[in-house]
Parts: C-alpha cells; structure tokens; sequence
C-alpha cells in the first residue's frame, strides 16, 4: 500500500498529544483538513453499522475545553500554513495539489451539533481563521442532520456560514426500515428529513450519502428510488441542494458485513442519480480497492 493511500486511510482524531484537533489529507477536500473533534467522549446519537470510530476502547476524555481546542487548532494552523506540515509523515506522502490547506472541519467521534458548546465552538473557531487572514478557508460541518434546527445549532450554523461555511448533511436511507437498519439510532428518521428539507431553504446545502455492501448486499431498486425521492421533496419544496457526495466504506468497521461497494456498483448508483437530478453536481468517492 502506498504512503499516500496510507494517508488517506489515517483518519484517526489523534494528533500526537492534542486532545481536539488533528489534521487528515482528505479526498473530498481535495488537500488538507484539519478536523476539529467535539466529541472526544466518543458518544454520538447514531450507531452506524459502517462507522469506523473503536467505541469499546475509553475516549480521550469526557470534558470540552475551548481554551485548549483553540490553542491546538492555532498550533496546526501554523503548521499547515507554513509548509512545515508535508515534512511530518505521512503528509510528507502529499501530492504538490495536495499540499494546501482546504478547510477546518466540525468532525469528531461522534455528532458534532450534540456537544453544548457547538455555537461557541464555531464562533472561536471563525475568530481564529479570520485573525489569519485565512478567508478562503472553509468552515466546514460535516452532521448526521439529527439536530440541525435546535436554536443553539442555528445559532452556530449562521457564524460557520458567515465565514465561507459549508453544511454537508448526512441522508443514507430513502426509506425508514433501510435507517433502522444502517443508522441504527433513535432518533426519529422524520427529524432527519425535515431538518435536512428546513436547513437546504435556509442555506445551499451538500448531502452526504454512504452506500454500502450490508450483509451481502447493496441498496435495491426500491431503496433508490425511495432515497431519490426525499432528495426531490426536498428540492421541490425549496431546498437547495448545492451537491450530492455518494461514497462507500474506505476504512475498517467495527461490522465485519459493513463492505465497501465496488466502482461499478457505485457509478451505476450515481448515474442514476444524476439521470434524476440532470446539472445537479454528483460527486463519488470508492473505496480504497479502487484507489489509484
């Protein structure tokens, strides 16, 4: 396996002895994203049957300090802006387009929007970014859409999109039985539908969907067509969707049957989507047996 393949698959929330930031090279950002994890608890209102987070070892701690978090986030700012970053392994592994710093991501080992300080969380963060001059860097959440219309994660939401934000909203089931089974979370598949149709008015939104070979299989026809059809539910009542990323499992689960789906399993899913959605941008990342 290659550095660089290596280096995508390192998607650990660790940086040496940081408790809250770290930096990944991330395919979907093109370049560097320097993560910033909210739930180093480990705890999250979703149980996918693909996450790779090890949630039977302890978290890194249970406690959220912001202090700190801004320390190490500055710390890794210096680092990334500097070029001193591609000389630590395994961004050394970095290919010169790679070599940039795209985003700061609200990405952890659970749902970011959970943890209480979210909105305070993501003013410091903007604080930080535009004390640097880093405007063309993306503030960027990456939910499960469980909470996007509480008043305290609006609140956030409306700072990260001030400052060159962008949401992208989790929906991996088109039908409730399909949720249950891969989400595998409480809370009600409804919420999700109608915060993801709420936020997509307010703001362009990008949806994020993993489909993947569970149990043997991948989604069926009718399962497709179900997911389609919240995508133009959504559209039709006024969301705007700025783009769909389709992926598949890249790292291991803690789910032996969560498999990635093969490339061709992937662009047909994709091409269907997209003779649905015609001049909606459909982005599509396979799994690490497809790598280059």
């Amino acid at each position: 396996m290659s550095d660089l393949i290596q280096a995508h698959l390192d998607h650990r929330r660790v940086w040496r002895d940081f408790d809250y930031c770290y930096p990944v090279i991330s395919r979907r950002s093109r370049g560097v994203s320097l993560g910033v994890n909210l739930n180093p608890d480990k705890v999250c209102n979703f149980d996918c049957v693909y996450c790779e987070v090890d949630r039977l070892s302890p978290g890194r701690r249970q406690d959220l300090d912001l202090d700190q978090m801004e320390r190490e986030l500055g710390l890794l700012l210096d680092l990334a802006t500097s070029g001193e970053l591609y000389g630590i392994p395994p961004f050394d592994s970095a290919r010169p387009e790679q070599r940039r710093l795209n985003d700061i991501a609200f990405s952890g080992d659970g749902e970011p929007t959970t943890a209480r300080e979210f909105a305070a969380a993501v003013a410091r963060v903007a604080r930080l970014k535009r004390a640097q001059g880093l405007d063309l860097v993306k503030l960027v959440l990456i939910t499960d859409s469980s909470r996007l219309q509480a008043p305290e994660v609006v609140e956030g939401l409306e700072t990260l999109m001030a400052n060159q934000g962008e949401i992208w909203a989790k929906l991996d089931a088109g039908t409730e039985a399909y949720y249950r089974e891969i989400s595998r979370s409480l809370v009600p598949f409804q919420r999700v539908l109608d915060n993801l149709l709420s936020t997509a008015r307010r703001w362009p939104t990008v949806i994020q969907t993993l489909f993947l070979n569970w149990q043997g299989q991948g989604p069926d026809t009718a399962e497709l067509a179900a997911y389609c059809g919240r995508l133009e539910h959504i559209i039709r009542n006024g969301g705007r969707i700025q783009a769909l990323q389709l992926y598949t499992v890249a790292r291991p689960t803690p789910e032996p049957e969560a498999r990635p789906l093969r490339r061709l399993q992937l662009d047909a899913i994709a091409a269907g989507v997209r003779s649905h959605f015609p001049g909606l941008p459909v982005e599509v990342y396979y799994g690490p047996e497809e790598w280059a």
